[in-house]
């Protein structure tokens, strides 16, 4: 009899192990089929932002396709971002990221140093900057292969610069405010307030009255009434500033960047891709971030979570 119980035990929970297996299992094939969908997705609203006759408030760029999938495409440009790589040969570049870094709340020394030793990452040289940090400054640390001496080919790889950590603490999306891949001219009718300030040196007043303008009368971007700026006579007149005095920082600025970045957003369901095309002379790149389903996230919760990495896996 006691035998008969323990066989019946054990098949109980053989059965039991092979139901979860099968829910898992059904659970990620439906997830799949959902990445798919939402990549389709995300992919199609990429390909029609790039459409020489979409404009970026077009409606076409937000479609609810059934009830359960739909995409999201944003376009703006690189013009809304500091061109980081160009620290170390435009001293425009440089300018910016020490006012930046003020206006995120560093003392000016601290903010001097963390934009020389963004300089001295990326020269080729080894001489130190006024304030910067080669590999002197490394070592002593522990970290013998900095500072790298070349450009920058992830936004992440600048928290190893010495003193980014105080920036990354300050402001957690300090990388929005960054690229690879601009042209060093800052876009009057793309970049925000904040970024306006530091490249023009006017007040955030100033440069909030600017945005509001070429929102257009809803003050909503990426809208039917935008107003964007046509010419920068205008643009200094927002401004406020003088003739003379735009004219020094005119030459910073455009009104159309080449290098064109496109966010598409599919969602299937509870699945989510998101596409990032950055697009411009010289520059083709693609990035893609997804999400896991709720049901299989809620289910791995249930398990422990998903298994561990291997040591083959595991980065290096």
């Amino acid at each position: 009899m006691l035998m008969v119980l323990w066989g019946i035990m054990i098949m109980g929970m053989a059965v039991g192990g092979l139901v979860l297996y099968m829910r898992r299992s059904v659970l990620e094939d439906v997830d799949a089929a959902k990445a798919f969908e939402a990549r389709l997705l995300a992919e199609s609203g990429v390909t029609l932002a790039f459409h020489p006759t979409i404009k970026r408030n077009d409606p076409l760029l937000h479609q609810q396709v059934s009830a359960v999938k739909r995409y999201d495409v944003s376009v703006t440009t690189e013009g809304s971002r500091i061109a980081v790589n160009q620290v170390a040969t435009n001293p425009a570049v440089h300018e910016y990221c020490q006012k930046l870094f003020i206006l995120w709340g560093l003392n000016p020394e601290s903010a001097g140093i963390i934009a020389d030793s963004l300089k001295d990452w990326i020269d080729a040289d080894d001489e130190v900057s006024p304030l910067g940090a080669e590999d002197e400054h490394y070592t002593l640390r522990g970290a013998l292969d900095f500072p790298r001496n070349r450009p920058f080919q992830h936004l992440d790889e600048m928290v190893f610069v010495r003193g980014m950590h105080e920036v990354a603490r300050r402001k957690p999306n300090w990388k929005d405010s960054f690229t690879l891949y601009g042209n060093g001219l800052i876009d009057v009718n793309e970049a925000s307030s904040e970024m306006l300030e530091v490249v023009c040196g006017v007040t955030r007043a100033e440069t909030d009255a600017l945005v509001l303008l070429r929102r257009g009368p809803d003050t909503i971007p990426h809208t039917e009434d935008d107003e964007p700026f046509t010419s920068m006579r205008d643009v200094g007149q927002a401004l406020g500033m003088s003739r003379w005095d735009f004219a020094d920082i005119v030459d910073r600025l455009t009104l159309a960047h080449p290098v064109k970045r496109v966010i598409s957003t599919g969602r299937a369901g509870d699945f989510e891709v998101t596409l990032t095309a950055i697009v411009g002379p010289g520059v083709n790149v693609m990035e893609e971030r997804k999400s896991m389903g709720k049901a299989l996230v809620e289910e791995l919760a249930r398990d422990g979570g998903p298994p561990e990495p291997s040591k083959e896996d595991a980065p290096d």
